[in-house]
């Protein structure tokens, strides 16, 4: 008996752990905390009350797709005040510095690296989308998906 009251209660805690998780993440109508990271040049990317559009990936298909609309739209199409942050917590960190992290440098845009993947875990995402969220003074006012480039770049409008 005593066995499974612990049993349950376990059960029970990691249910109320998983749930607060989701809890976590940011949703339509809350405001985000300052955001600053380390770009691929190894300087700050902010994201503040200046941002409008915050494009969030957390794996390499979503990066794809947002690597993808910027090749197609040059800098001065691109909304202004966007901020593009990539997760990459879970590249092994040699990979990330010595391959990855260099081959961004040739990219035509900046990208903030979320290197502990303590920012990005808060940040809503579906797999091999790009996360599109619109900001007024860092309060979010939508948030999208995008799984091709064509979608993101009527969506960051």
């Amino acid at each position: 008996m005593r066995f499974t009251s612990m049993a349950t209660g376990l059960v029970l805690s990691i249910l109320s752990c998983s749930a607060f998780a989701e809890d976590a993440v940011v949703k339509e109508g809350d405001t985000l905390a300052t955001i600053t990271l380390q770009d691929q040049f190894d300087k700050p990317l902010v994201v503040d009350g200046e941002i409008k559009v915050l494009l969030f990936s957390s794996d390499m298909d979503g990066g794809e797709v947002i690597q993808a609309a910027f090749d197609e739209v040059a800098e001065s199409d691109r909304p202004a005040n966007l901020a593009y942050v990539a997760d990459i917590s879970g590249m092994p960190s040699l990979i990330a510095k010595f391959v990855a992290i260099p081959k961004m440098k040739d990219y035509s845009f900046v990208l903030g690296l979320d290197k502990e993947g303590d920012v990005s875990a808060l940040l809503p995402t579906k797999e091999n989308q790009a996360t599109i969220i619109k900001l007024d003074n860092l309060t979010i006012k939508s948030i999208t998906y995008a799984e091709d480039a064509q979608s993101l770049m009527t969506l960051w409008k």
